[in-house]
This record gives structure tokens, C-alpha cells and sequence, in this order.
């Protein structure tokens, strides 16, 4: 069977839409709804959140908490079952309207003492605990200036009207597009295909979408931690300050069998047969002052002497080393001498040398060296350990450092966390820009999709015709073009499985006719139209 349609539309060809770009189509639809979804759910949580009084949102002014916070920063506080020393809080102004954002001192739950970090004295006001609007939680550095210049007048006005002028366009968009759908849905007796997956992708492309998707949440949580807290805050410090003193010992013994060498060192005991004066080394470590050495000397019975040794001696530097001379036989006199008075006994001898030092600061070091004298040696008391000496005084002191997250294991600051949150984003929007690219270009996965995109431009949609009354023929000439057809399409009333329009063709003169050949399933018909 053939047929002729004269006077028609000369056919336009119909573009196609490759299916890479359908798929990149999709994924962005996807993504944008997902996107869209969190922010509403955001949006919505931090507006019941602001309404029902349990977080505020502070604009700082002024510089009383400099270097912390800065003129123009947002700050957005929660309330708190209690609050500690070294937290940031707001509370209200009484009578202005205001509230100031402070760290706290001091104080308790029922009088807190607030302080500007930058400011020389605490705040007069001395609120409750119930009171306070809120302790720091999230600090966005100059978001104060963004949020006023957002929420200004011409700004409102501008968004509004932006807002209505769009969905205007929407709807009449979405109005025009429905009854586009409507007409051609008439005629359309074949399902149209099922749009691509996210598996018909190649394989490089799925293995960047995930990627996307992994910097993307890796970002964002890595963001939440490093936005939800200021750069820096208040940490205690543990600072050790101390003094140490070394002592040492020597004796010139000379060459015999009791030593090694000539000379006896401390920890040795100085056998007094070999040397009867010893030589007291000490090095002093620490701040500077005065230092004045004397040694203490008793007996058993209970008599005891102070003898001054050296000093009082200033020295400016951060150490000092002195050195004294013990001259054995002089100590064990003395000793023998009030024993004869007494009639107590006079040995052993506990010698204690001390070498007192006075810092410039106040404090006062009193190290001491320990030896015991008996008639044939001098040997140190206690264990070697006891040569060294060391005063040392641990304080803690509250300073300002910078805020630490710990992320799996690996503590970095809350600046270097809010760097890395951006370049991982920065990294997944790349990322994902290249893939809706490639997916846009990715080939087809079937043959009709090769063919429809290798041919897009000398294809034309065919749709069936309406029925005709009966008795007439689609040989005669229609009074009238087919109604309700898409520019560019054209209607066939063949029975068989295929359907070929030639249009014409732009190198040939233009005919009023358009010839069409078909089958009635066996085939075309070589012979006809030639």
C-alpha cells in the first residue's frame, strides 16, 4: 500500500538528546534536590532553634575581645545547663537592649564575673547563670557585615522581587510545557525509552562520582568542627619554673694503691690518711640573685656549728658556679675541742654545705650537700642521686592558643581544618563538574542510541494518523493538514513495521509534495517512487 500527502509541512528534522546528557541531566537534578533538601532541613531546624530562645545570633561590636573575636563577626550562642571559668558568654545589658559577649572569670551560678579579654577590668554587671543568653558555639569571622548587608532593606526588596518575577516564569514555563505534553501525548503510541542510570556510566565515571560525593561529606563534617568553634580559646598551660643545683667533690690523693689516679672524685669517700682538705665544686641553675655558701657542722651528743663559707656573691646571669675548700683537720679541731668541754663524744662528724641562694624575684634555694667525717674518711650521705639537687614548681596559667580538633586520631588546628574543609569541597565541585562534562559526551550503550545520535539530524518523529471517515482514501488529497502534530513531525498510516519519510533536502529544489515509501511487512518496494 502507498500513499501520497500533499501540500504539507515540509519536515523539519527533530534534535535528539544524546543519552550521556540525559544521565548528566539527571545527576544534576539529583544532586540540586538533595542539596535543596538539606538546606530546607537546615533552614528549618535553626529557625525553630532561634525562635524557641535556645540560640541567638550576636553581631560583635567594639574590640573588647580582641584578638579573639573582631568588629563585624558573627557569633551565635546556646544556652547551657551550667557554664565554666574560661567560657565564652552573652548576657543582656540591663536597660540598654544589648547583650555583651565575654569569658567568664569567676564567680558562681549565682553572681558569674565577666571579663573582656581585651579590657583592663571585669564587667560591673554580675549575672546568674539562668540569665546568660548563651555560651559560644560557632564564630564566622566578619559574617556579622554579610548578614546586615543581607538583611537590609534593598536587599529584601530585591530578593522578593526576584522571587516573584521567577515563579511568575515558573508557572507560566510549567503551563506551557504541560500542554506541549498534552498535544503530542494524543498521538505518541510508543513508550518512550528508560532514561539512563547511573550504572550505564563507564566505569572512570562511576569512580568519580564517588569520589564527589566522599570529598563532598568529608568537607562538610570536616567544615561543621572547624565553624563550630572560634580560632583560638582559652587553654590552662602547665609552665615549670625551677632551680637545680649540681654538686662535686675532689681531693688530691696523690699516687697510691686506694685510687686509680692521683685525684678522688665524688661519689669516692676521701680516705683522710691520703688528703685532708677537700675541694666543693656546685653549679647553680636558675634566676639570678646573691649567693652565700656555709657549712653546718655536728656532733652526736648534740653540738652543732655554722661556719660561713663564701659570700654573700651577686651574679645576673641565668647560672653560677662556686667552689669552697673543707679543710678536714680544722672541722675535726673544733669538734674535739667542744667534745673536751662537754664531755661528749666528737665523732662522727655530719658536715652539711649550703650554698643559699636569694633570686631577684624573692625566692630563696637553700640546696645542700651532705658528708660524713670520721677519723679515717670523708664520705658522702645518701645515695649519688643526692649530688644533684632540683627545686622545681609547676603552675598552670590560662592562655590563649589555638583551638585543636582531633580527627581520627590526628590533632590539627581548627584553621588548618577550616582550609582543608574548603579544598576538599573545592576538590568535589571540580570533580563533579568534570563528570557532568564526560557524562554529557559519554557514548551511547545501545545501537538505537548510536544511531540516534550519529543521525539526529536526518531523523523525523513519526506518529499514527487519526482515523478518517469511511470511504475515504488516503490516496486523495486532504482538504486540511493533519491537526494537533508537533512542528516537525508527520503522521503514517502504514501497517507494516517500518516507516520512512524523506524530507526534502536543502541542495534540491523544493517540492509541494512529500513522497513516502513503507511496507506492509515485507519489506520496501524497490520499484515504487523511483
Amino acid at each position: 500500500m502507498s500513499g501520497r500527502l500533499t501540500k504539507g509541512r515540509p519536515f523539519a528534522p527533530v534534535p535528539t538528546i544524546p543519552i550521556g546528557a540525559s544521565l548528566a541531566q539527571r545527576l544534576t537534578r539529583r544532586m540540586r534536590g538533595v542539596l535543596l533538601m538539606v538546606l530546607a532541613v537546615l533552614a528549618a531546624a535553626a529557625g525553630l532553634v532561634l525562635v524557641s530562645g535556645q540560640a541567638a545570633v550576636v553581631i560583635t561590636h567594639g574590640v573588647s575581645m580582641n584578638p579573639v573575636y573582631y568588629q563585624g563577626d558573627l557569633v551565635i550562642v546556646a544556652r547551657a545547663s551550667s557554664y565554666s571559668v574560661g567560657e565564652i558568654a552573652a548576657y543582656n545589658l540591663p536597660g540598654k537592649g544589648e547583650v555583651a559577649l565575654h569569658r567568664i572569670i569567676g564567680g558562681n551560678a549565682n553572681a558569674l564575673i565577666f571579663k573582656g579579654d581585651n579590657n583592663q577590668s571585669i564587667d560591673p554587671t554580675k549575672p546568674r547563670g539562668d540569665e546568660l543568653v548563651g555560651r559560644a558555639v560557632l564564630h564566622i569571622p566578619q559574617g556579622g557585615l554579610w548578614l546586615e548587608n543581607l538583611t537590609s532593606p534593598p536587599v529584601l526588596g530585591l530578593l522578593a522581587f526576584g522571587l516573584l518575577a521567577g515563579g511568575s516564569a515558573a508557572a507560566t514555563t510549567r503551563h506551557r510545557r504541560k500542554r506541549r505534553r498534552a498535544a503530542v501525548s494524543r498521538h505518541l503510541s510508543t513508550r518512550p525509552a528508560e532514561p539512563p542510570t547511573l550504572g550505564s556510566l563507564p566505569s572512570s565515571l562511576r569512580i568519580s562520582t564517588t569520589l564527589t560525593a566522599a570529598f563532598a561529606l568529608m568537607g562538610i563534617a570536616i567544615g561543621v568542627l572547624a565553624w563550630s568553634g572560634p580560632l583560638q580559646e582559652p587553654s590552662t598551660s602547665h609552665i615549670t619554673t625551677g632551680t637545680r643545683m649540681d654538686f662535686s667533690y675532689t681531693a688530691d690523693v696523690g699516687q697510691s694503691p686506694a685510687y686509680d689516679g692521683t685525684v678522688a672524685k665524688s661519689p669516692d669517700p676521701v680516705f683522710r690518711k691520703l688528703a685532708n682538705t677537700v675541694d666543693i665544686h656546685f653549679a647553680y641553675h636558675g634566676e639570678p640573685g646573691t649567693v652565700t655558701v656555709r657549712a653546718d657542722v655536728s656532733a652526736p651528743g648534740g653540738w652543732h656549728s655554722s661556719i660561713p663559707l663564701a659570700g654573700p656573691e651577686t651574679f645576673t646571669g641565668p647560672g653560677y658556679e662556686g667552689e669552697i675548700t673543707l679543710d678536714l683537720k680544722a672541722l675535726d679541731a673544733k669538734a674535739q675541742a667542744a667534745s673536751a668541754i662537754t664531755g661528749l663524744p666528737a665523732a662522727p662528724l655530719a658536715i652539711v654545705v649550703t650554698p643559699q641562694v636569694k633570686t631577684s624575684t624573692g625566692a630563696d634555694f637553700q640546696p645542700s650537700l651532705r658528708l660524713n667525717l670520721t677519723a679515717l674518711q670523708l664520705a658522702l650521705t645518701g645515695s649519688p642521686e643526692s649530688l644533684t639537687v632540683a627545686n622545681n614548681t609547676t603552675t598552670d596559667q590560662t592562655v590563649i592558643a589555638p583551638r585543636m580538633l582531633g580527627l581520627n586520631g590526628v590533632n590539627i588546628t581548627a584553621i588548618a581544618a577550616r582550609i582543608i574543609s574548603a579544598v576538599l569541597l573545592l576538590a568535589a565541585l571540580t570533580i563533579g563538574a568534570i563528570t557532568v562534562v564526560f557524562a554529557r559526551r559519554t557514548a551511547p550503550v545501545d545501537e538505537a542510541a548510536a544511531i540516534r545520535r550519529r543521525y539526529a539530524a536526518l531523523l523525523v518523529r513519526v506518529h499514527p494518523c487519526p482515523r478518517r471517515k469511511a470511504g475515504r482514501s488516503l490516496t486523495s488529497r486532504p482538504s486540511r493538514p493533519w491537526p494537533n502534530l508537533p512542528n516537525g513531525t508527520a503522521c503514517s498510516s502504514f501497517t507494516g513495521p517500518e516507516a520512512v519519510w524523506r524530507p526534502s533536502s536543502s541542495r534540491t529544489k523544493t517540492s509541494p509534495t512529500a513522497t513516502a515509501r513503507g511496507t506492509s511487512g515485507h519489506g520496501p518496494n524497490p520499484n515504487q517512487d523511483r
